[in-house]
């Protein structure tokens, strides 16, 4: 089936480059999934942290794919937490 074309939809892969500003993140390959209610970015060393009064936490990530070596750091304003359960793992919650 071929679903029509509207000039207001931006037509995007199942993976795409994008870029976070705000976490002075420059590009970054994400999975794109529109029925999605939400994101997530793989991170690690993960520390919470009071900014100001206000709860913040920063965090590493890989910015390439299958690259280990190349690192950013990031800081934001804590937004909320998630219960998240790996495979490996039992549940835990994080920032």
């Amino acid at each position: 089936m071929i679903l029509p074309q509207s000039k207001d939809l931006l037509v995007i892969g199942w993976r795409e480059w994008l870029a976070l500003p705000h976490l002075g993140i420059p590009q970054i390959k994400a999975k794109i999934d529109t029925g999605a209610r939400s994101s997530a970015l793989h991170a690690f060393n993960i520390e919470s942290f009071t900014r100001q009064g206000q709860p913040w936490v920063r965090f590493s990530i890989h910015p390439h794919q299958h690259n280990s070596t190349d690192t950013l750091t990031a800081e934001a304003a804590l937004l909320e937490t998630r219960t998240v359960k790996t495979l490996a793992a039992t549940p835990s919650l994080v920032p």
